[in-house]
């Protein structure tokens, strides 16, 4: 009984952990900062721009943004290819520094509906994204955070899982070279395509991971789709907006799913409540110290 429960918390981090990098990627670089309207596309609208172009682009979507800083309450909903769906709460905080992105995230142990009320955290991760991102996690409100560095960012976050840090900062944003491969309809929509290539590091080759496929959105930069490829162009992992939901004035991203083509398995990230433009102290996301929710202001939440 003990290891089944086990084995189940485990496939969940599998896909959480690799959940918990794109969502720092939508909601922070992506589609949240978009001031949506409904879709122009037509078929004139499948034209190839060149690398100039492309270059631009690129860095209009690494400078996308909230208005003020957030905070989402959120549901992971892990759908194991032949077990039956597991339901976690957590809730993310999000700002800006001199570097980037900032996120805080927390997942609780206890699954919706439960009647546990256990309050230690299942698992909890700062993460610092940018041109030189970092990494802090636990696993318990009692320990201290550990920042990841070296090769600890190819290591599983917990032992037994398949996602890394490197899933949770996502250098691959910012790597330099790039490939344009063109526009593409996904979703009703046309996107522009850029194939992320790994730079020349043994250790990307060690990992199978030869580039990363960006699709962002041919209208707004906002991204859609991430693609870890392998090699010979095999997929590893797809991230996919789903949709997406007007919140006090901003867009945010409502829905993300992921698939780990690997496992067969998907976790689908929800968020449940979200209070934007916010102000929220430095502190919150300070691994030294502990959360100290008193930091946080007065926040409005709306249901989605």
């Amino acid at each position: 009984m003990i290891l089944n429960l086990l084995d189940k918390h485990l496939n969940f981090l599998r896909s959480a952990s690799g959940l918990f990098a794109i969502a720092g990627l939508f909601f922070v670089s992506g589609f949240c900062s978009v001031e949506a309207q409904p879709s122009k596309d037509n078929d004139s609208r499948y034209q190839l721009i060149d690398r100039d172009e492309g270059e631009r682009r690129l860095a209009a979507f690494r400078r996308q943004r909230l208005r003020g800083d957030y905070c989402f309450n959120f549901q992971l909903e892990h759908l194991p290819r032949r077990e039956k769906t597991v339901r976690y709460n957590g809730t993310m905080w999000g700002t800006w520094n001199e570097q980037g992105a900032l996120t805080r995230f927390q997942i609780s142990k206890t699954a919706l509906g439960s009647s546990e009320t256990s309050p230690d955290l299942f698992l909890e991760v700062i993460i610092q994204n940018g041109a030189n991102p970092s990494v802090w996690k636990r696993r318990t409100s009692d320990e201290n955070f550990e920042r990841i560095s070296g090769d600890q960012l190819f290591e599983p976050l917990i032992s037994g899982i398949v996602y890394s840090p490197f899933d949770l900062q996502m250098p691959f944003i910012f790597w330099d070279e790039f490939e344009y491969e063109g526009p593409v309809r996904v979703k009703s929509r046309i996107v522009q395509r850029f194939l992320m290539l790994a730079p020349d590091d043994p250790i990307y080759e060690s990992r199978g991971i030869d580039a990363v496929r960006l699709s962002l959105d041919d209208t707004y930069d906002a991204l859609f789709v991430v693609e870890v490829v392998g090699e010979e162009g095999k997929e590893l992992s797809r991230f996919d907006v789903e949709n997406f939901k007007k919140v006090q004035g901003q867009y945010i991203v409502k829905s993300i799913t992921l698939k780990d083509h690997v496992s067969k398995d998907r976790t689908r990230f929800i968020v449940k409540e979200a209070s934007v433009g916010l102000d929220l102290d430095p502190l919150i996301f300070d691994p030294v110290r502990p959360l100290d929710t008193s930091l946080t202001p007065a926040l409005e939440f709306e249901p989605l």
